[in-house]
């Protein structure tokens, strides 16, 4: 279960993440309608789903998991959310046993 903080380069490091993390597992990308980095990870033949309005991020997230739970090992939300949801999906994920990436938003020190 990972946090992941967007650096410049969002689309490398999630691409990077994957290769290090989820190496031989079935991976699905989701993200926000028209949130997705498209071309770059496209290329790479990751599974997308655009699935999320972004209005109740937790509630669906959860409903998203419970459905494709038995179809992926592990997930990747590309959100730009607070940590307090990302902790609540990445909850949600351990309890169907799955492995879940939550992307968070930058913190600025």
């Amino acid at each position: 279960m990972f946090i992941l903080k967007k650096k410049a380069e969002p689309e490398k490091q999630i691409w990077n993440h994957i290769k290090r993390h989820y190496q031989g597992e079935k991976v699905a990308v989701v993200g926000v309608k028209k949130g997705l980095p498209q071309t770059f990870l496209r290329n790479k033949q990751v599974i997308f789903y655009e699935s999320l309005t972004g209005e109740s991020l937790p509630a669906e997230g959860k409903q998203f998991l419970e459905r494709f739970a038995k179809n992926y090992t592990a997930f990747v939300f590309y959100l730009d959310c607070p940590t307090e949801i990302a902790e609540q999906l990445i909850d949600t994920g351990r309890a169907l046993g799955v492995r879940v990436t939550v992307t968070v938003k930058e913190q600025v020190a």
